[in-house]
């Protein structure tokens, strides 16, 4: 992700002012006075530590790092802390959310539809399921009156009519695959969202950075892409 993210800055006319790595990881001591805007895309129990540097050096972070959902509260309480936050940064996987979110609703009063959400992912990937498809099940779960808690293990057990399954499978390289399947003994409805490669979520950390270098707080990307297609797709 790193070296597509540099690749995609760079190619909309941006500096790369510095990088960092398992092998020279960000410090307390690390010098960011040319930098206007930290991308992270790290290891979730790296991300309050970076997170905390960023804050005080008063550079704004675009986090897209998976997994590190149980640190927000904490992140949300680092004084002076300006970030955009999203388990998914490619613009495609934000409309497919929205797609996601709009059947669920439009289903939601129709009876007999039961739904499920199946990942796949490279065996690399370090947390199962994926931050893209525990959002997935959040929407669904809020937006459909059945549904009342996600499912993540595997179950020895049959499925309660109030959880929502997901599931997650890791094998090859498989960059990313989401489907969100609503099913009735009438018929089956498929939502897919298939990530051809690592470009897509590049494209939107860059386009993240370039619009929350002028924020201050904390925002999510379902913000961030509100106030962009408000704007035409201009960025800043």
């Amino acid at each position: 992700m790193g070296r597509e993210v540099e690749t995609l800055a760079v190619s909309r006319g941006h500096e790369i002012k510095a990088c960092f790595s398992l092998e020279d990881p960000l410090t307390d001591t690390s010098s960011l006075s040319e930098v206007e805007v930290l991308i992270d895309f790290s290891a979730q129990d790296a991300v309050l530590s970076t997170l905390k540097t960023a804050a005080s050096r008063g550079v704004p972070v675009v986090e897209g790092t998976t997994g590190w959902g149980d640190y927000l509260g904490q992140a949300c309480e680092i004084p002076g802390l300006t970030m955009v936050y999203s388990p998914n940064f490619s613009p495609g996987v934000y409309v497919f959310m929205q797609l996601v979110r709009s059947a669920a609703r439009q289903l939601s009063c129709i009876q007999g539809y039961d739904c499920h959400v199946n990942a796949w992912h490279h065996t690399g990937k370090l947390d199962s399921p994926s931050g893209t498809a525990r959002k997935l099940g959040e929407i669904l779960v809020e937006e459909l009156p059945n549904k009342e808690k996600t499912v993540y293990d595997t179950c020895d057990r049959r499925i309660e009519p109030g959880e929502l399954q997901v599931t997650s499978t890791r094998v090859g390289r498989v960059p990313g695959t989401h489907v969100v399947g609503f099913d009735s003994a009438f018929d089956m409805i498929e939502l897919k969202h298939q990530a051809h490669g690592r470009e897509g979520f590049a494209l939107g950390a860059v386009l993240a950075a370039e619009w929350i270098v002028t924020k201050e707080g904390i925002f999510t990307m379902e913000e961030f892409m509100a106030d962009y297609q408000a704007e035409g797709g201009r960025g800043r």
